[in-house]
């Protein structure tokens, strides 16, 4: 019997046209088939569903985030797999918040989209689609993943690097999943596994903050900015391997302090993470009880951080599993 898999069509370039101005914008799903006359060909059992307003990525977040997995967890019994077209800007963010949205999964949702639109010359469109179908029909990854230009990413562990090259991913601090030479190339040792239940997340909707921190900040303001704030957990990109301009007393880690929610250091390195206390001028953090965020992105570390807060119900359990490696983000 043939696979059955569900593609779910959000917008993103992959499917665009320009308008009157010269403007890309989000076109019909049936601009996307036309192009792509070798899914006749996949072995796969084809559903598509799309969304009723297309979206550019920029606009997709948090109800959108939920919109994808409701479809995927209410359809979850029917289909072998799940294969989710979306546009590039905001595709590590989504990918992150359904890794931990979609709990125990036993089956594989793959992202994937294009740098250039599928009706003009020179897609990555066509490839990056079909290569997408290929791996979810081969079933060999069981996760949510991004499969773009040749290589598939753990959904939770990659970030957006280059705008316009058709390699615009990469995961610096993760192995890859698999590549593409003469076929698929597994790297089963980068399949980060822990067996869990499984429990998809059905709520999502916390207010969070990402606090930059820079030298020339105004720490005042940024210290009225969290002292004002709705915002339940802090997400703080810190400079290096851990360190921050602020210290003990200061406006700034009196307002942190004060504002009592759970926090998460990113590092703004691409590679190598963060290690918190390893300098002086880091060691503050500690005091604060900053959870060292590891290796983890910047994406995976705030939907993370939306995910938990949104779904549990004490702060104890958020910072368990805050601190707890979920899907291979640390």
């Amino acid at each position: 019997m043939k696979k059955k898999i569900l593609v779910i069509y959000t917008g993103g370039t992959i499917g665009m046209v320009k308008d009157a101005s010269g403007s890309y914008v989000p076109f019909s799903l049936e601009n996307i088939l036309q192009y792509v006359p070798q899914l006749n060909k996949t072995g796969v059992d084809l559903t598509i569903y799309s969304f009723e307003k297309l979206l550019d990525s920029a606009y997709v977040g948090p109800a959108e985030w939920l919109e994808i997995s409701k479809k995927i967890s209410n359809n979850y019994n029917d289909f072998s797999a799940f294969v989710i077209l979306h546009g590039t800007d905001t595709m590590a963010y989504t990918a992150s918040a359904l890794s931990f949205l979609l709990n125990g999964l036993d089956k594989p949702v793959i992202l994937t989209g294009s740098q250039i639109p599928i009706n003009e010359e020179g897609t990555d469109g066509i490839d990056n689609f079909l290569n997408a179908l290929s791996i979810a029909k081969e079933g060999l990854v069981n996760k949510v993943a991004i499969w773009f230009h040749q290589r598939l990413f753990n959904g939770c562990s990659v970030t957006k690097i280059n705008s316009k090259e058709f390699d615009g991913f990469d995961s610096p601090n993760h192995e890859v999943l698999a590549s593409l030479d003469s076929g698929f190339k597994y790297n089963k040792n980068a399949f980060y596994f822990k067996k869990t239940d499984k429990v998809f997340f059905d709520k999502i909707g916390s207010k969070v903050l990402f606090l930059n921190i820079y030298p020339a900040a105004d720490q005042a303001e940024q210290a009225s900015i969290i002292k004002n704030s709705l915002s339940r957990g802090i997400v703080i990109s810190v400079l290096g391997s851990g360190t921050v301009p602020f210290k003990e007393g200061d406006v700034l880690f009196n307002a942190l302090y004060d504002k009592n929610v759970p926090i998460i250091a990113v590092s703004q390195c691409l590679k190598g993470g963060i290690e918190v206390g390893k300098y002086e001028s880091g060691s503050v953090l500690k005091k604060l009880n900053v959870i060292s965020g590891q290796k983890i992105t910047k994406e995976a570390a705030l939907t993370k951080l939306i995910v938990a807060l949104s779904n549990f119900d004490s702060k104890e359990k958020v910072l368990f599993y805050l601190k707890t490696n979920q899907q291979g983000e640390f």
